[in-house]
């Protein structure tokens, strides 16, 4: 009886072992490839937000999205750093010469609107992607900072 519990167990543990080990494969872009219009991004996700589209213009891309509130007004603005860091870190966006990146939201009136928006250079890029810059100080970095009035309270 020993026997068949060990053996039972030992099934069920490789049968989790080998579910747990299957890693996603993260989308990766590569935008050194001169292209102009849209991307498509596939199963893309956002660190925080839903990612609305992704427009590349050479160099240059536009990353739209849109978040909701957080527990305060800095960490709903803090979420879109830790998106774009993501980004830069993980999906090839260290590639690109500058990010340009707008976020909406749904407002209590219920109309939606930009939130926030960012200009993100490539020296700004290159730190972000080898962990020179926190996350939560890329809005220190970035340029044409722009942030809502509500959120600025």
């Amino acid at each position: 009886m020993k026997k068949y519990v060990v053996i039972l167990l030992l099934s069920i543990s490789c049968v989790l072992c080998s579910c747990g080990s299957k890693k996603k494969e993260l989308a990766t872009f590569d935008f050194t490839q001169s292209h102009i219009g849209p991307i498509e991004t596939g199963d893309l996700k956002l660190a925080h937000g839903e990612l609305l589209s992704i427009n590349q213009n050479d160099g240059t891309v536009v990353v739209k999205a849109k978040i909701t509130s957080n527990l305060t007004n800095e960490m709903t603005i803090n979420q879109n750093y830790y998106s774009i860091s993501a980004l830069i870190r993980n999906n090839g966006f260290n590639t690109c010469n500058e990010i340009q990146y707008w976020a909406v939201a749904d407002m209590t009136s219920g109309e939606e609107s930009k939130v926030i928006s960012f200009t993100v250079p490539k020296d700004v890029i290159d730190k972000i992607y080898s962990g020179a810059i926190v996350d939560n100080k890329i809005g220190d970095y970035v340029t044409d900072l722009w942030i809502h009035p509500s959120l600025q309270k």
